[in-house]
């Protein structure tokens, strides 16, 4: 699983890095502006669908099912439900684009409320593109398919690849049409809907061979697809939460009144997701179809172990990350954004203070993101959504809170994001170990306080590091000396870890000198 989960890293560090470009790349060329409010609206609902789809619906539902059979080798039983659950939700996910279409002019005014009021141009332009958009999302659908088939069959590399392609088209479709001219943006949807059946091209090409065994069939009343769906729909409703969480707060940020808002939230966003996605979806990834096929054998102490081993492997690199982040928000968000375009030196520290909030989330999602797909493995896709729902119902009221009684703006709904995803992590930690009767938690604990203390002495050294900080306005100089707190602050982290035994630590130092001694024949503990 450790190779797994190496490969899925790697291919995603490109995967989130192209992303990352693409996402970028629009407030490169038009700043914080209102075209990008629209854009970052209309590209809010079809966003959604691709994160459920290619990340929570497919892999929660398809992937613990087909792996299970897979591994008692009911490799036929197990795509005959699979057949029918793929036509099933190909046909609903058809419908559900041509209402996005149909129903563009409701659905913008539901997802930014203050553009109707504080600037009718972005609303009218936000519709236009969402009508555009939303066809892409049946590319995506099927991609996300065929990336969930790839997974069950432990295809990691192709399944993680594929995303790269979907998000280079973009950028280059934003590079090459994107400007503060309305219709610009138009040809920039239009990209984005190509580049999303491209996408789905490529990867029918890697997964083709997998589906021998499918049939354009509808069995409703095959027992195995009725268990697959009775999972799908609990954990298409589990997965939606992250993004309805969002949904609330581009809400909540389109009635500011600073034009460009909703960019600066989506900016932010953005980045602290660059970690998380490489970290937690890297290691989640890999882990699904290890768990599932250890519960599914009853091996339920190699479950907790490989649980445990994940979570504190994730939270290795993303608190560290995190400390990073609140004390280095401006220089990361200046390195990042700012290249001489229309993202101007005054979008700085509206970008950083967003970012700062969202930087505890980095830490707390990643445990939500390794803890859903422990349930997940176990086929309990009710837990994460019953836990998510009071998430939504937390983010309503602090957004409420935040937005009439304080004048944080768009920081707000992030430190709002933050504080449910904490309650989140807490509740399905403590539930799942009262449902396994002990997931370890007294490694997490030893690991925690110990990872904390580092991470707080690096802090330290970054501050300091920030105080002595050289003027010069140069972006070599920035993309250099940020490196270098990068780099510094790693090598603390890292050292201050070895120094407390930390098992994760010792670890990746034992894989760092294999490599390093060419030792190809060692096993991985």
């Amino acid at each position: 699983m450790a190779t797994a989960a190496i490969v899925v890293m790697s291919s995603m560090v490109l995967s989130r890095l192209t992303g990352f470009i693409r996402e970028t790349m629009l407030s490169w060329k038009v700043g914080l502006s209102w075209v990008q409010d629209a854009y970052v609206a209309a590209f809010t609902v079809p966003d959604l669908i691709y994160m459920l789809l290619v990340g929570g619906t497919i892999s929660a539902a398809l992937v613990p099912f087909l792996s299970g059979h897979l591994e008692r080798g009911e490799e036929k039983e197990g795509w005959k439900a699979a057949s029918s659950f793929i036509n099933i939700v190909f046909i609903g996910m058809v419908l559900l684009c041509t209402l996005g279409v149909l129903f563009a002019p409701l659905i913008i005014p539901a997802v930014a409320p203050g553009f109707s009021d504080k600037s009718p141009q972005t609303k009218e332009l936000a519709i236009t593109l969402t009508r555009i958009l939303f066809p892409s999302v049946s590319f995506i659908m099927l991609a996300g398919i065929c990336n969930g088939v790839l997974n069950s069959y432990r295809s990691f590399a192709a399944a993680a690849y594929g995303p790269s392609i979907y998000n280079i088209g973009c950028a280059l479709s934003i590079f090459l049409f994107a400007d503060r001219n309305p219709g610009s943006m138009i040809k920039v949807a239009i990209g984005v809907a190509v580049s999303a059946m491209i996408y789905f091209l490529v990867q029918l090409t890697f997964a083709f061979p997998r589906f021998k065994l499918y049939k354009p069939v509808l069995n409703l009343k095959d027992k195995g697809f009725q268990r697959l769906f009775r999972q799908a729909v609990p954990s298409l409703m589990s997965s939606s939460i992250t993004q309805v969480n969002i949904i609330i707060s581009t809400a909540f940020v389109s009635l500011s009144l600073f034009e460009g808002s909703l960019a600066a939230f989506r900016n932010a966003n953005t980045a602290w997701q660059l970690p998380y996605g490489i970290f937690a979806m890297g290691v989640g990834t890999a882990m699904l179809p290890a768990l599932s096929r250890k519960f599914a054998t009853g091996e339920f102490e190699n479950y907790k172990t490989i649980l445990m081993k994940s979570l504190t492997s994730v939270l290795f690199l993303s608190i560290p990350s995190a400390a990073g982040f609140i004390i280095l928000k401006e220089p990361i968000v200046r390195a990042v954004f700012k290249w001489g375009g229309k993202f101007t030196e005054a979008n700085v520290p509206v970008v950083a203070s967003i970012l700062a909030l969202f930087s505890l989330a980095m830490i707390t999602q990643s445990i939500v993101a390794i803890m859903n797909r422990a349930y997940y493995a176990r086929q309990d896709t009710k837990t994460p959504l019953f836990v998510g729902i009071g998430s939504i119902i937390m983010n309503l009221g602090f957004g409420s809170l935040f937005y009439y009684f304080t004048d944080l703006g768009a920081a707000g709904m992030a430190l709002s994001y933050s504080l449910i995803s904490t309650v989140n992590s807490i509740f399905l930690m403590v539930l799942l170990d009262k449902k396994m009767k002990g997931i370890h938690l007294d490694r997490f604990y030893r690991f925690i306080w110990r990872s904390f203390l580092s991470a707080l002495l690096m802090g330290v050294i970054l501050i300091l590091m920030e105080q002595v900080h050289p003027r010069l306005d140069t972006k070599l100089f920035q993309l250099i000396y940020l490196s270098l707190e990068i780099a510094v602050g790693s090598a603390v982290y890292f050292s201050l870890m070895l120094l407390t035994k930390s098992d994760d630590a010792l670890y990746f130092l034992k894989i760092f000198k294999r490599q390093i001694g060419g030792n190809r024949h060692e096993t991985a503990d």
